[in-house]
């Protein structure tokens, strides 16, 4: 049947995947429906269609007109045999004349206009795109680590980004006869004597050297990273870790991003502590960090506050940090 509405799907087998391609319609992920209300009511001035079988297959959108298949990947299309079977399905519809563009959640969340200039630029320019298969299913990982796709318009290809986000907290206690080792630095740290006698010198208790700083900016990378805490990779009862200098704690973590493709992009960070006033050391740490890291001081923001002499931090009996790391594949 060559009507327009079994145009590419044998009469039987669209109604079989009619119903299918109905509930679809009904339940879309959210990166869908993001990208739907741009495609919708041909407002790219092309008509595009939703889960509308075709040769078998009921591709997330589909531009009949313009030979052009549109798919949003979630977290599935990365696992076991998907990616393969994924590959076969893009090379049988370029086959038959398609473009296949595909795209991933993220991306269409995160980066819409990309997204858009992409689907425009086929939809100006087709004859400029070969449409060509995606090797292994999303592409092979590099010596790096890192994931190369085939460029979507036919040319060699690049890395595949994906930004993410995390964030940390740690806390440790003040206590005198300890050094104050902050964002890798030690600083000076005097209070009167808890003890009676003239005082002297004051720090944080810890099983390593209680950096509080990196240890919550190392928790905000691995959580990115979705890679648990520093307390399952650096524990506080092996003996390993005791006095550990929190610097190596910092260049280990990001080691341990690497080896998932990750790299950061940058680091904001803030400190909360009554005393010692902390701005004079600010850019000694950032440098410190960066330098650790590999990475630009600009990269690593440092801020300070106190509570307002307020809670456990506002009485000298501690001091706290919070940190957001932003990393990137």
């Amino acid at each position: 049947m060559r009507n327009n509405r079994f145009e590419t799907t044998e009469a039987s087998t669209y109604q079989l995947l009619l119903d299918k391609a109905r509930e679809m319609r009904r339940n879309p992920t959210e990166a869908e429906s993001v990208l739907w209300n741009y495609l919708s009511d041909n407002k790219m001035g092309a008509h595009f269609r939703r889960q509308h079988p075709v040769y078998g297959y009921i591709p997330d959108f589909i531009s009949l007109k313009d030979k052009l298949i549109i798919e949003v990947d979630g977290g599935y299309h990365f696992d076991g045999e998907q990616p393969e079977l994924d590959a076969e399905r893009t090379k049988y519809l370029n086959e038959e004349g398609f473009i296949v563009l595909r795209f991933t959640n993220e991306e269409v969340l995160c980066d819409i206009d990309n997204v858009l200039e992409e689907i425009e630029g086929v939809l100006t320019h087709p004859q400029q795109t070969h449409p060509q298969p995606l090797p292994n299913g999303r592409g092979d990982l590099n010596a790096e680590g890192d994931q190369n796709l085939p460029s979507r318009t036919g040319g060699a290809g690049g890395g595949f980004c994906g930004f993410r986000v995390g964030m940390g907290y740690d806390v440790h206690r003040i206590v005198e006869g300890r050094e104050l080792w902050l964002g890798g630095i030690k600083i000076p740290f005097n209070l009167p004597s808890r003890s009676g006698g003239a005082g002297g010198g004051f720090g944080l208790l810890g099983h390593s050297d209680a950096d509080v700083l990196i240890h919550a900016i190392c928790d905000a990378i691995l959580g990115a990273a979705n890679m648990r805490d520093i307390g399952y990779h650096f524990p506080d009862t092996s003996a390993e870790t005791e006095g550990m200098d929190s610097k190596i704690i910092l260049k280990k973590t990001i080691e341990l991003i690497a080896t998932k493709g990750y790299h950061l992009v940058n680091i904001d960070a803030t400190i909360c502590a009554e005393k010692p006033k902390m701005n004079p050391h600010i850019p000694a740490m950032q440098q410190c960090m960066a330098q650790v890291i590999g990475c630009d001081p600009d990269q690593v923001s440092i801020k300070a506050t106190t509570t307002e002499k307020l809670g456990f931090t506002g009485r000298q009996e501690g001091i706290s940090a919070y940190a957001v790391a932003l990393i990137e594949k």
